[in-house]
C-alpha cells in the first residue's frame, strides 16, 4: 500500500507531530507499506531528519512576503497559508500517485482540506487531540487520556472508526521491548531526565538546569535532551557545563534507554508524556500549550504524574521545590511508575499499523441485528460512492426515502438486517431478503476496511447467523464488473446459477444444508 503523511514541524509547532508520524511510518514500512511525507519548509522543519529515516519528503514552500498572514485565524497561522491553498499544493503532489492512505496530523487542517483531498486518495486517517473541528476521515486516532469518549461524535462522519485513548499511543517499538522498567524500586532518587520537546520555544530546559545547579541538587545525575531545532542550544549547552554531573544529548535515538535509567523526569505535556508513562518514568510536567492543560490536569488528578503549571508561570524556584518534594517522597514515585506502565503497554503503534494495512483480526468479528439507531449509519454506507457504483440503482439515496425504507425493512419478517462488528466498531452490513424458495444476499464493507480480505469472513458469519432448520438456497446477484464480490462468493462455495440474474449481473447460489454440517450450520472459509 502507498501511504502519505501530511504533517509539519517548526519552531512554533514543535517536533512532536512529526515524531509520532515517523513512529507510525516506520511501523507501516515494516509491514510492507510504501511511505512518503508532505511537509512545509517552516523554520525549524525536520525534513532532513525525515529523509535520514529513509522516507521521501515532498517539501511545500513558504509563500514570499508578510501578506501570507492576512486572512488566517487560529492554527492557520501555523500553516502560513489557507487550508484551500495547502490542499491545492498537496493535490499537486498526489496528482500522479495512487494513494491508499492519506494520514493527516495538523491542527490547522480539517474538514475543508480533507474534503478537497478526498477524490485523490482511497482512505483518510486523522491524528488529532483537540476535538475542536469537523473531519472528513475514515479513521481518527486520539491517543490522549480522554474522560469524554463521545466528544468526537458531532465532528465525524457516522462510519468513522475512532481509536481513542493511551492504548493507541504512537510510541516507538523500543518502548514495547524495554519493559525492564517494571522493576523500579525507589529508595533514593539519583537520576533526572530533562526533555521539554524538540524545539522547547519557552526555554524550559534552561529553567530546569538553573534549578538543578543549586547546591542541594548538584549531586544528581542529569541527562538533558533537546532537539536539533532548539533555538536556545548555546544557552543550554553552557548551563550543562556548569553542572558537574549533567550530560547533553541532541536529537537522540536512544531516548527509551535514558528514560529507563532515570528516576524522575522534568518535561512538557506533549507526545513525550506517553513515552514517560510507558517507560514507567514518574514526571514533573510543565504544560507549554493550551491544548495540553486538560489532559495533564486529568493525569495529575488521577495520580499518573505531577503537574507543576503552565510555562508562563514557571521559574527555577518552582522546579527546585518540586524536585525536592519528590526526592523526599520516593514511595509516590513508585506508585506513579506502576500506574503509568499499566495504562500504556507500548503496542499502540503496532496495532494501529496492522489495522490500517491488514484490517481487524478475523476472530474479533461479531454479528448482531440492526437497531433503530443504525439508520443513519446505514444511510451513510448506502451513499458511499463505491457502494453506489456497484449497486443496481446507482442514484444517491435521499435521507427521507432511506428512513422509510429502513423502518419498513426493520419491521419486515422476511428481511434480516445484520451489522458486522469488530473491536473497533461496525465494519459493514449484510442483508437477507427471504422468499418462498431462497434468501437473497446484499452486503457492503466500510471504506476503511476494504481490500484486506474481510468480505469472505463477513458473509460467512452472517450466513451462520441464520441457523435454518431446513436446507435453504442462498442467492447473490453481483454486477459483472464487481470482481471482488464475485471472488468472495466463489470462495464460499457459491456457483453460478442457471436462474436469470438482474440485467448486467451474474447470479451465484449455494444450497445451505445444516444437516450436513456436523449439527452446526457452518460455511467453511475458502483459501485466498
Amino acid at each position: 500500500m502507498k501511504i502519505i503523511f501530511r504533517v509539519d514541524a517548526s519552531q512554533q509547532i514543535g517536533s512532536g507531530h512529526v515524531m509520532r508520524c515517523l513512529t507510525l511510518a516506520e511501523a507501516l514500512s515494516d509491514l510492507g507499506g510504501s511511505v512518503e511525507f508532505i511537509t512545509r519548509a517552516h523554520p525549524g522543519n525536520m525534513n532532513e531528519y525525515i529523509s535520514s529515516k529513509g522516507f521521501k519528503v515532498h517539501s511545500l514552500p513558504i509563500p514570499p512576503g508578510t501578506e501570507i498572514k492576512q486572512g488566517l485565524s487560529g492554527y492557520e497561522h501555523w500553516l502560513v497559508v489557507t487550508q484551500e491553498g495547502d490542499a491545492d499544493s498537496s493535490i499537486q503532489v498526489l496528482a500522479d500517485t495512487q494513494v491508499d492512505w492519506l494520514i493527516v496530523d495538523h491542527y490547522a487542517l480539517g474538514h475543508a482540506w480533507e474534503e478537497k483531498l478526498r477524490p485523490f486518495v482511497r482512505k483518510i486517517m486523522v491524528i488529532d487531540d483537540l476535538a475542536n473541528r469537523q473531519h472528513d476521515c475514515d479513521v481518527l486516532l486520539d491517543q490522549n487520556y480522554i474522560h469524554d469518549c463521545r466528544r468526537y461524535e458531532p465532528l465525524l462522519l457516522p462510519a468513522t472508526t475512532q481509536l481513542l485513548g493511551p492504548g493507541y499511543a504512537l510510541l516507538r517499538k523500543d518502548f514495547a521491548k524495554n519493559r525492564c522498567c517494571n522493576a523500579r524500586e525507589y529508595g533514593v532518587v539519583n537520576n533526572i531526565f530533562v526533555f521539554f520537546g524538540g524545539s522547547d520555544p519557552d526555554n524550559m530546559t534552561s529553567i530546569a538546569l538553573r534549578a538543578l545547579t543549586r547546591p542541594d541538587l548538584k549531586h544528581l545525575l542529569v541527562d538533558v535532551v533537546i532537539g536539533s531545532a532548539n533555538p536556545n542550544f548555546i544557552e543550554v549547552r553552557a548551563l550543562v557545563t556548569k553542572h558537574p554531573n549533567a550530560r547533553l544529548h541532541v536529537q537522540v535515538e536512544n531516548i527509551v534507554e535514558l528514560m529507563c535509567k532515570s528516576d524522575v523526569a522534568l518535561g512538557a505535556g506533549g507526545t513525550t508524556t506517553w513515552e514517560r508513562l510507558a517507560a514507567g518514568l514518574p514526571s514533573i510536567v510543565v504544560t507549554i500549550a493550551e491544548n495540553q492543560v486538560a489532559l495533564i490536569r486529568d493525569l495529575d488528578q488521577d495520580g499518573y504524574l505531577k503537574w507543576l503549571g503552565n510555562a508562563v508561570q514557571m521559574d527555577s524556584d518552582k522546579m527546585h521545590d518540586a524536585l525536592l518534594e519528590v526526592i523526599r517522597n520516593p514511595h509516590q514515585l513508585q506508585t506513579q511508575s506502576r500506574k503509568g506502565q499499566k495504562l500504556i503497554d507500548g503496542m499502540g503503534v503496532r496495532n494501529t499499523a496492522r489495522l490500517l494495512l491488514k484490517g481487524p483480526e478475523i476472530d474479533t468479528l461479531t454479528v448482531r441485528k440492526a437497531k433503530a439507531t443504525d439508520c443513519l449509519l446505514y444511510w451513510y454506507w448506502a451513499n458511499d460512492p463505491v457502494v453506489r457504483l456497484n449497486a443496481f440503482n446507482q442514484q444517491a439515496i435521499k435521507w427521507e426515502d432511506h428512513q422509510s425504507w429502513f423502518k419498513k425493512r426493520s419491521n419486515d419478517p422476511d428481511t434480516i438486517l445484520l451489522v458486522i462488528e469488530c473491536q473497533y466498531g461496525p465494519i459493514g452490513q449484510v442483508r437477507f431478503d427471504r422468499t418462498d424458495t431462497h434468501f437473497m444476499i446484499s452486503y457492503s464493507i466500510v471504506r476503511q476496511f476494504r481490500g484486506v480480505g474481510l468480505g469472505n469472513s463477513m458473509l460467512k458469519i452472517a450466513i451462520n447467523y441464520l441457523q435454518p432448520e431446513e436446507p435453504i438456497t442462498l442467492i447473490g446477484d453481483v454486477r459483472e464488473t464487481n470482481v471482488a464480490s464475485r471472488k468472495i462468493f466463489e470462495q464460499l462455495g457459491f456457483s453460478e446459477s442457471t436462474l436469470p440474474p438482474r440485467k448486467g449481473a451474474l447470479r451465484y447460489q449455494l444450497l445451505f444444508d445444516p444437516s450436513k454440517q456436523n449439527g452446526e450450520a457452518t460455511v467453511q472459509l475458502a483459501e485466498d
